[in-house]
């Protein structure tokens, strides 16, 4: 089986777009905005958001595992440092992260 090439790779910061949709959507709500680094690339498949109403899926998106800090998604929350959340999220609801672009632009 051939690599999977996406927009993104294991390491890059990325953000969650935070556009508000009606119907069914794949990214939480509670991640919308949010930050978070890409862990791993896994696969190219059918849009489950196209899928949800019966249609056939196309075209394709690359799905990644997103891993996010505890503490950025919940304002109060009294755990670890270290503890994070990870989801799989579709490539057509990422956007290059603020912190990627500026030490993009610093270099």
């Amino acid at each position: 089986m051939s690599a999977v090439m996406g927009r993104y790779k294991p390491g890059d910061a990325v953000r969650v777009d935070d556009r508000a949709v009606a119907g069914h959507c794949r990214a939480p709500w509670y991640l919308r905005g949010q930050e978070g680094v890409v862990v791993e690339v896994l696969g190219n498949f059918r849009d489950p958001e196209r899928l949800a109403y019966l249609r056939p899926g196309l075209p394709r998106q690359i799905l990644y595992k997103v891993r996010f800090e505890q503490a950025s998604i919940w304002p109060n929350y009294i755990g670890a440092s270290s503890d994070a959340l990870e989801a799989d999220i579709t490539e057509n609801w990422l956007h290059a992260s603020d912190t990627a672009k500026r030490g993009a632009q610093a270099l």
